[in-house]
């Protein structure tokens, strides 16, 4: 990850909230490093929806990126828990931009 002048620009993503075996939820602390190095203001995107319809390609495209978010090419899910990319923002300067990708929701292993 870099972070030139108080600016993040992370590689790629990084889980900010995981799933445990019982059904519940926990925070991962490689996520909240990220956010507590951020100094800037932020805007922060986050999407939810039904599963396999597109949710981190749109992320990605957001990021100005084709890849970094998982994608998938069948009908089983990849994003599992909440997932976080920190970008600069594209059009506001001085300015972070917060993706949060989620799980899709109706998922058949749930």
């Amino acid at each position: 990850m870099s972070c030139n002048e108080n600016k993040i620009d992370m590689p790629r993503p990084v889980c900010l909230i995981t799933n445990t075996e019982d059904g519940g939820l926990r925070i991962c602390q490689e996520g909240i490093d990220v956010l507590d190095q951020i100094t800037q203001p932020v805007v922060v995107v986050a999407v939810a929806g039904p599963y396999r319809t597109g949710k981190s390609y749109l992320m990605n495209r957001l990021a100005g990126k084709r890849e970094g978010f998982a994608l998938g090419s069948t009908i089983e899910s990849k994003t599992k828990g909440i997932w976080m990319w920190c970008v600069p923002h594209p059009h506001i300067e001085d300015h972070t931009l917060v993706l949060l990708d989620t799980e899709g929701l109706g998922d058949v292993d749930k």
